[in-house]
């Protein structure tokens, strides 16, 4: 067996890690790793279906090396870069695993729940609230609401940055497992009702930046958001290829989500993010994003995960699956 000398180091033979798993996953780990889980297994069963099956496969195998090395190098090593790599490393790889769950909703769920989601809007308000709306279309609003549309991203890491430059991690570590919780959800549950919105059946897409101009930016954002959803200009038919992820509207969800954290730390930036962030849940219906429908599930949503989020945490220690 390996045995330290009289100094302290560690002597040859002995083992490099000496704890396992438990002492180095986060809650915030845990949920990709179980999201990861699920995807490498839809890949796997639906291979021949799955455009680019072996390379999403890969690079969830590459994902999990990347988790479990940072969480060694942080047991191991400890310090700043460590601590701050990772509770931010989940950044990029949400962005990943949204763009990598359209792989596989259109294969699992091949329905389409648009006229589902536009009945139940006439039935709650007598009318398509997205074409309500174009009455009161004015390229001020609609280059302001773009714009607080394309920041959804950023909201959540000023929070972040917000916690830590303040030292906070410990509440750190849980904003992020929340929002890393929440966002994974909301793709989950993508599965359900596959929609793609009222800008495809409710209007002519083709035709939006006529409709809805804005002033200087609003067709720059407006084509980098139709990008971001598989809908890229000059694409020959963008309804048949569009990510299919109206319900439930996750910019909705993670937005009130963060908007909640916010006030629940005391963040210096909770009135910025309750402002900005409600404009943008406007923006998802004024755009022509969402039904009003994906907005009410997002916002049922984001209290749902509030809630069972911290239980789940509870359980998942006491079961000892992790220590953290």
């Amino acid at each position: 067996m390996a045995r330290q000398n009289k100094q302290g180091k560690r002597t040859t033979g002995e083992p490099l890690i000496a704890f396992n798993l438990r002492e180095i996953l986060s809650m915030a780990d845990l949920s990709l790793l179980a999201v990861l889980v699920v995807y490498t297994a839809l890949a796997v069963i639906f291979y021949s279906h799955v455009p680019k099956a072996s390379a999403n496969i890969l690079l969830n195998a590459v994902i999990v090396l990347l988790i479990i090395a940072l969480g060694i190098g942080d047991k191991l090593h400890g310090g700043t870069i460590f601590r701050i790599a990772r509770r931010y490393y989940a950044i990029p790889i949400i962005y990943l695993m949204y763009q990598q769950v359209h792989s596989y909703v259109p294969v699992v769920h091949p329905v389409l729940y648009d006229d589902v989601l536009i009945g139940w809007d006439k039935a709650i308000f007598g009318l398509n609230p997205t074409q309500w709306l174009q009455q009161f279309a004015h390229p001020v609003l609609t280059e302001y609401l773009q714009l607080t549309y394309t920041v959804f991203y950023f909201l959540p890491v000023l929070h972040g940055v917000e916690l830590t430059m303040k030292g906070d991690y410990e509440r750190l570590t849980t904003f992020v497992y929340f929002m890393t919780f929440g966002f994974l959800i909301s793709y989950l549950m993508y599965f359900l009702m596959p929609a793609i919105g009222p800008r495809f059946t409710l209007h002519n897409f083709l035709a939006t930046n006529q409709e809805l101009p804005g002033l200087f930016l609003t067709k720059t954002f407006r084509e980098l958001i139709n990008a971001g959803g598989s809908a890229p200009a000059g694409i020959p038919d963008p309804a048949s290829v569009v990510n299919r992820d109206c319900m439930p509207s996750g910019h909705t969800m993670m937005t009130l989500m963060n908007i909640l954290l916010a006030f629940r730390y005391s963040s210096r930036l909770r009135w910025f993010f309750a402002i900005v962030g409600g404009s943008l849940i406007f923006s998802t219906i004024y755009l022509r994003y969402h039904y009003v429908v994906d907005v009410i599930a997002g916002v049922i949503c984001a209290f749902a995960v509030l809630y069972i989020a911290p239980r789940l945490q509870l359980w998942v220690r006491s079961k000892g699956f992790i220590q953290a």
